[in-house]
């Protein structure tokens, strides 16, 4: 085989070599570049509840309350369910309105809302704590602790020709949450 044949062999072998060799791909950066737009994962935002205007006849109590917006008053991701309830005989047909809030999968019961238009006799009467007063939210509006884990928020509007009422039932939370509520409520009805 002589010359050629050893010239042959190791351009072979530099070829083979040179084929079956890849070259080293540069190291990943440490972080990002500016240049490089980074991915990041967004929850969507729900879409806003849209309150009603306030009403020219209440027929119902649910519409001055959104579940989303109810979420974030609570600041809770739980499901909100809410369901209007039948008439309480108590009342005169068509004076009061009760729509109830309840969490999907945890908390059975969130909070129990009234819509009257009927003057209230004593709203203060379940009270078993201090009566704190909201100045400057609604007419007369209040929140006091009720019996067991329970408390109450009302206001009241004249609006239509009619003195209207909220009255909320709710789990206690913090004194922040009873003036949203009262604010938000008393603004629709």
């Amino acid at each position: 085989m002589g010359r050629s044949g050893a010239a042959l062999v190791a351009v072979m072998t530099v070829l083979c070599t040179a084929c079956s060799t890849s070259t080293p791909t540069p190291p990943a950066p440490d972080a990002p570049s500016a240049t490089l737009p980074v991915a990041t994962a967004k929850k969507a935002a729900p879409p806003p509840f849209t309150p009603p205007a306030s009403p020219a006849i209440v027929v119902r109590a649910c519409p001055f309350l959104g579940t989303t917006e109810l979420q974030r008053i609570l600041e809770t991701s739980e499901d909100i369910i809410m369901t209007e309830q039948p008439p309480d005989p108590a009342f005169p047909p068509g004076t009061q309105f009760q729509c109830r809030y309840e969490g999907k999968y945890v908390s059975p019961w969130l909070l129990d809302l009234w819509i009257s238009t009927a003057a209230l006799a004593d709203g203060k009467r379940d009270c078993t704590g201090p009566v704190t007063v909201l100045p400057g939210v609604g007419d007369g509006a209040f929140f006091c602790d009720m019996a067991g884990d329970a408390e109450l928020v009302a206001t009241g509007k004249r609006s239509h020709g009619q003195d209207r009422i909220a009255v909320i039932h709710l789990r206690k939370h913090r004194a922040d949450v009873y003036t949203t509520l009262a604010e938000t409520l008393a603004g629709r009805l």
